[in-house]
């Protein structure tokens, strides 16, 4: 499973980064790490990636914007990559308006641990399977 992380805060990255590579999983988990935004978009357009850990707050964008940039820049790539949100805040109606913009799950930094982390890998990459089963019975 190839995983693009985009968050600007090296100690919130290094935490993720520990938790994805603690996961025992019979996949192996690959992942890229990006500081920005736009590194992060260069990445989606230059390679393929089966699920994107988003940092809501960016040097060049912040909260919901950040999301649907993100989910812009996917469908005009033609791809289907589910999307986890990493926010400091924990906010429900972020969440729940993330989740309408098409978003898999939030994982809260100050409270993210590795269950969290495994958790929202594995219903992101059940979402991107049937995504994918769909498109071929359509």
């Amino acid at each position: 499973m190839k995983i693009l992380l985009i968050e600007d805060n090296e100690a919130d990255r290094e935490v993720v980064i520990n938790h994805v590579n603690s996961i025992e999983s019979h996949e192996k988990l690959e992942l890229t790490e990006c500081d920005c935004l736009n590194l992060g978009l260069d990445q989606i357009s230059e390679n393929s990636y089966d699920i994107i850990i988003l940092d809501l707050c960016l040097p060049e964008t912040k909260g919901l914007e950040t999301v649907q940039t993100t989910i812009d820049h996917i469908k005009k790539q033609n791809k289907q990559i589910p999307i986890i949100i990493l926010t400091g805040l924990d906010d429900f109606d972020i969440g729940r308006k993330a989740w309408e913009l098409g978003v898999e799950d939030y994982l809260i930094k100050d409270e993210i641990q590795k269950e969290d982390v495994s958790r929202a890998l594995t219903f992101a990459s059940y979402s991107t399977k049937d995504i994918k089963k769909k498109s071929a019975i359509i």
